[in-house]
């Protein structure tokens, strides 16, 4: 499977494109509050406004770019763009480090570029739909790990530059940079001749795409999936807090622990899409919520960071699974649409960062960082058990053969 996957050209599109995202993503994302406060002069306050309104200018800039495809059939002419805003938002910082242009780079043109993170993922969809020796679970899921390494192997060598004297600014120019070879990759890679079928385009206009985004049933599980991956941004909350306060560690263990977590996760994403030819997706995701919560749950009650160093090879498992199975699962709320399937994953990704924030501030409130920690785990566990009696029940209604097709989606 893996040289079926690396050598369809489609999909060597998306696994390119995706490493340098991470790349891009893994250099700018920890000093981003940095730069917009210390650096440009922004308020904790203002800063914070400017978060939220670029996360949520993404998640209606990928559903819309995801309906357009969808309707086109222009994933190229849509992918090229992006990343063309992409790099221009990373030059437009390096050059002209101002409050307007921060406020326009990251609330605007950063949100658009980022449609490319689930433009990729429709891509990959795209191409196992064409290439019938390709599983679509596998082509979902081998993207991911992807850019899982580059994020997990980026700020290594970032760290190196930084100490050898790199200005921090200098991080929006490793964003342009990689904006540019992925389009010289997509240019490459993408001829323009090689159109995507036309049985991918869905004909269906603006207002009947988004009425089927927002049927009730895929609602319902949009929001408890949301829920799953607070899950993991509460441990990216927490993660530090937990080992400074709780099991008497340093700053340098916050950051081995969080690397040792992702490099596990990396093969354990490559792994149990195996099992999804036996079990269903929400099962596979039950399981790795119960791991990860249970991880969760029990980190701040280690006698020492000592012992907390055994909890790295449950955490691992746990976020490989959640961070990978899921994706396949929300493409497949509406399976016949690549882009728009894909575009939820922006949506996933920004409602899980709200709820994971909601549970930390109501939850800090009555109880201290453990506590949290022991609330999200249950919350995140009971919505993935209820995620699973939904799917199992509506199998339950269907005919065998389309249980199957489901599970393994």
């Amino acid at each position: 499977m893996i040289k079926t996957a690396l050598t369809d050209r489609l999909l060597q599109v998306a696994l390119v494109g995706l490493i340098l995202m991470g790349v891009g993503a893994a250099t700018v994302g920890p000093f981003q509050s940095i730069i917009g406060i210390e650096e440009i002069g922004f308020s904790d306050a203002a800063y914070a406004l400017i978060v939220t309104g670029g996360a949520f200018f993404s998640v209606v800039a990928s559903i819309l770019v995801g309906i357009y495809t969808d309707q086109t059939g222009r994933f190229r002419e849509a992918l090229l763009a992006a990343l063309a805003v992409g790099a221009a938002a990373g030059l437009l910082m390096f050059f002209v480090p101002s409050k307007i242009a921060f406020l326009l780079v990251h609330v605007v043109l950063f949100p658009v570029g980022a449609t490319a993170f689930t433009q990729y993922f429709a891509i990959s969809v795209v191409a196992a739909n064409e290439n019938p020796k390709l599983d679509r679970s596998y082509a979902a899921t081998l993207p991911r790990a992807t850019f899982s390494g580059a994020f997990a192997l980026t700020p290594v060598v970032w760290g190196y530059a930084l100490v050898k004297g790199v200005d921090v600014l200098a991080a929006y120019a490793v964003v342009a940079f990689a904006n540019v070879l992925a389009l010289a990759a997509v240019l490459t890679l993408w001829r323009r001749d090689h159109t995507v079928s036309q049985t991918t385009k869905s004909g269906k206009g603006l207002l009947a795409s988004l009425s089927e985004l927002t049927e009730p049933g895929l609602l319902l599980r949009m929001v408890l999936i949301c829920v799953i991956s607070a899950t993991n941004g509460l441990y990216n909350i927490l993660l530090g807090l937990l080992i400074l306060n709780n099991l008497g560690g340093v700053e340098s263990d916050v950051a081995v622990f969080a690397g040792l977590v992702a490099f596990i996760e990396i093969p354990v994403m490559m792994l149990t899409v195996r099992f999804l030819r036996v079990v269903s997706a929400s099962f596979l995701i039950l399981i790795g919520v119960v791991i990860y919560g249970g991880f969760l749950a029990v980190l701040g009650l280690m006698p020492s960071i000592g012992f907390a160093w055994w909890l790295v090879l449950p955490a691992g498992i746990g976020a490989g699974i959640i961070l990978s199975i899921p994706i396949g699962y929300v493409q497949n709320l509406v399976a016949d649409r690549a882009g728009a399937g894909s575009s939820l994953l922006s949506v996933n990704h920004f409602g899980g960062a709200i709820i994971a924030s909601a549970i930390f501030a109501v939850g800090t409130s009555v109880t201290d960082y453990q506590g949290v920690a022991m609330i999200g785990a249950v919350i995140a566990i009971a919505s993935s058990a209820f995620l699973f009696v939904l799917d199992y029940r509506k199998a339950q209604r269907m005919s065998p053969a389309q249980a199957l097709d489901h599970g393994r989606g």
